[in-house]
């Protein structure tokens, strides 16, 4: 008896079923071996059965649940979970050539496992993957794939059949996908493009993609996640200067993974050059390989011992790699003597302009000036002699 049964009981094998009283052929049945036990396996998968508890009923006798009073029985009570997906990736950073890992569990026994999608620019990956006793499962995506990845944003949908055990959502070509196909309204049918011309990518794919599982009728359910696909990349924290005879670390950050990668830092005077046969091919530096240790924000890190007691005052160069990727780093600093202070940048005091008030000049008040005026004296005009007339009488 249960969430939405018989209120009789219902058969183990067809619990919508209802049991009838004294009729034999309407139980399940289990043998009682010659030790008094007995044993009855019941498969769960494709009963129509919600969630919920639910109490199974061994009786004597074929007697439902009104009729108990003359039979010998006992119960146990059983709660029946909805399958349910969850996982998560290794890293929500990876980059190119690294491989990763998405990890999860998935409830229900799914016999056909679970699907992954991979959705992203230009690019469709899609694989199946079993699930353990424990109900885990781990799937690989192997360097060669990332290699071929595009730098950017990719989702992830990892797929549960459910009660049905069939992807009813589900690729035409598991390798090179081109179509999604659905199981409704008849298998096969084409539900969007997912390569070639006209096809969608990236988010438009995914949500495409977790549309068409969350259809009323597909009974699949789906979990999503997204990582970033980056270029190799290392860094060198700032090193400082350092004294002979001391004792440092050089560190850094990478996207590489963790565990899964080496580096090889090497550390060289910067004077250092190929000699003759005459000369001393004396060496100052260090070298070594360090693993690639788990970080946070999508960053892992790495460090370097370095003992500078056989190094040499000089200026050093510090060249970071990849072994097995093409990424590569330097970066400089200074080792000097023991004891030395370093010495500071002079500098040299800036005198702030003089700024010249400018001085008010009081106006000057020019007093007025008589003028005396000047009497002109009369000029006398002298008559003016008569010339001779030139005519004669």
């Amino acid at each position: 008896t249960g969430p939405n049964l018989p209120n009789a009981g219902g058969m183990l094998k067809s619990p919508r079923k209802e049991v009838n009283n004294d009729q034999p052929a309407s139980f399940d049945q289990a043998d009682v071996q010659d030790d008094d036990t007995y044993e009855f396996k019941w498969q769960t998968a494709n009963l129509e059965m919600d969630a919920g508890t639910y109490t199974v009923y061994a009786v004597s006798a074929p007697r439902d649940k009104d009729h108990l009073s003359d039979a010998q029985y006992d119960t146990v009570s059983l709660v029946i979970k909805k399958p349910y997906i969850q996982a998560t990736a290794s890293a929500s950073v990876v980059a190119k050539g690294d491989k990763m890992f998405i990890r999860g569990t998935a409830e229900g026994d799914p016999s056909k496992g679970v699907a992954i999608w991979i959705l992203g620019k230009n690019k469709v990956l899609y694989a199946t993957e079993s699930v353990n006793d424990d109900m885990t499962f781990e799937h690989e995506v192997k360097s060669a794939a990332t290699s071929s990845l595009y730098a950017g944003q990719y989702f992830v949908v990892i797929q549960h059949p459910m009660y049905n055990n069939e992807f009813d959502v589900y690729p035409d070509n598991p390798l090179e996908p081109q179509k999604i196909l659905g199981a409704y309204p008849t298998r096969d049918s084409e539900i969007f493009r997912i390569g070639g011309a006209g096809a969608l990518q990236g988010t438009d794919a995914a949500e495409a993609l977790v549309k068409a599982i969350d259809s009323a009728m597909v009974d699949d359910i789906y979990t999503k996640m997204q990582f970033l696909v980056e270029e190799p990349k290392v860094t060198i924290n700032p090193i400082g200067e350092q004294a002979v005879g001391s004792k440092f670390e050089i560190t850094g950050s990478t996207n590489l993974m963790y565990d899964d990668n080496d580096l090889l830092v090497e550390v060289t005077s910067s004077s250092f050059k190929p000699t003759d046969k005459s000369q001393s091919g004396e060496f100052n530096g260090a070298t070594g390989t360090v693993k690639v240790q788990q970080g946070t924000d999508g960053l892992n890190k790495w460090s370097f011992t370095v003992d500078a007691s056989t190094f040499k005052p000089d200026e050093y160069i510090v060249r970071v790699s990849g072994v097995t990727t093409g990424v590569v780093e330097t970066a400089l600093f200074n080792v000097v003597e023991a004891g030395a202070v370093p010495v500071a940048p002079v500098v040299v005091p800036t005198e702030a302009p003089v700024v010249e008030e400018p001085v008010e000049e009081e106006p000057v008040e020019e007093e007025p000036v008589a003028e005396e005026p000047v009497a002109e004296e009369p000029v006398e005009e002298e008559p003016a002699a008569e010339e001779p007339d030139s005519k004669t009488a």
